[in-house]
């Protein structure tokens, strides 16, 4: 190409191709797309957004420290096959014992778009998509011609609006396709959780418990703590399925007795993050908070509910159960929310010393009775 003879003649330039470009009359900037072959040893990426920010992202370590990388996309001997479900299409199946905390995919992007990209002429979006595609090494095209699509649309866009992954890069939001990842079909009550690590523009996927040979390996696609009703509305807009895991093709009156719980789920959480003078938070509502997580099988929600716990237990000075919900949390927050969390900061401090983090008898008062709180959370 002749675009990647004009970059290898720029000094100094950060790109494997010179970058196309197209513009609107509503946008300062145009959008281009900016291609590098040799990202994360060989595998590539192309980003189709604007240059400020396309630059900004070769400051992650990801790009300055290409090592720290040497465990990432590692595909050879997984612990799962493919495998074509009847009237579901291709997933992955286990071929071994996973035990919550086993890592199933440390990945990278193949490619990053912008949402306000859909902003240009549709045209030319899709002559900068398909440009992005052609400069992909050559393995990687490969994998992205596999993906299949839900809705018969134009090819690229098809293959990436129903296999993206919602991202945040330097605050903004963006959306990410991952290949491998992509072939993990959803469910409502998933076995696995992902998180995105901005730093090592990694996508990660853990097992959050036990999973079994034979058995299919799932992740959710949506908030999965709605009640049924919106989350099949939500699955058939955005990915063109009727959605038939168990949680949803239940009896009815075992969904209506799932949405109460999920309804009651929401308004506990309100409750136990309430640090007014008239919060009516208890230890005993944060147990209930994590029976009915339990009771769903919403293993990746545990996190949050095991961090309102210790939260409740410290909150009246009860320091060895404060202690024993924030290590709980740490393990799943690492797994669903990320190593980089704050909240796996912040409970890992507790773990350390409940009696220095600020919600430390912030209910309980210096009398032990009534509520001490004056701490928005």
């Amino acid at each position: 190409m002749r675009s990647a003879i004009a970059a290898s003649k720029a000094a100094n330039f950060p790109w494997t191709f010179w970058p196309e470009c197209f513009s609107t009359e509503k946008t300062d900037e145009p959008y281009c797309v900016f291609s590098h072959q040799g990202f994360a040893a060989g595998r590539g990426i192309f980003v189709l957004t604007q240059k400020d920010f396309a630059y900004a992202m070769l400051d992650k370590p990801a790009f300055t420290n290409p090592s720290i990388l040497e465990n990432v996309n590692k595909f050879e001997n997984p612990p799962f096959v493919q495998h074509e479900f009847p009237g579901k299409g291709r997933g992955l199946v286990a071929n071994k014992t996973l035990h919550r905390g086993d890592q199933i995919f440390a990945s990278t992007p193949v490619l990053i778009t912008d949402s306000d990209s859909w902003s240009l002429d549709n045209a030319e979006r899709l002559a900068l998509l398909y440009r992005g595609v052609d400069t992909l090494p050559l393995d990687s095209q490969a994998r992205f011609w596999a993906l299949m699509g839900h809705f018969d649309d134009d090819p690229v866009d098809d293959r990436i609006n129903t296999n993206n992954f919602d991202i945040t890069i330097d605050g903004i939001s963006q959306q990410a396709l991952f290949p491998e990842i992509a072939m993990l079909n959803h469910d409502c009550r998933p076995n696995a959780a992902y998180f995105w690590d901005e730093q090592m523009m990694t996508h990660y996927v853990h097992a959050i418990r036990d999973i079994h040979p034979g058995e299919e390996i799932t992740i959710t696609y949506i908030d999965n703590e709605k009640d049924r009703k919106t989350r099949m509305r939500r699955l058939k807009s955005s990915w063109g399925f009727d959605c038939s895991c168990s949680a949803c093709t239940a009896n009815p009156s075992l969904v209506a007795e799932s949405d109460s719980r999920l309804y009651q789920i929401t308004d506990l959480a309100k409750t136990l993050d309430n640090w007014t003078p008239t919060s009516r938070a208890t230890p005993e509502a944060a147990e209930l908070l994590i029976e009915l997580y339990k009771l769903e099988r919403l293993d990746a929600s545990l996190a949050t509910a095991y961090k309102y716990a210790a939260e409740a237990y410290s909150s009246f000075g009860r320091r060895w159960e404060a202690i024993r919900y924030a290590s709980l949390s740490v393990e799943m927050s690492m797994l669903d929310k990320g190593f980089r969390d704050g909240d796996v900061a912040e409970m890992r401090k507790m773990t350390n010393n409940p009696e220095m983090t600020w919600s430390w008898k912030k209910r309980a008062g210096a009398s032990g009775k009534g509520c001490g709180c004056g701490h928005a959370h």
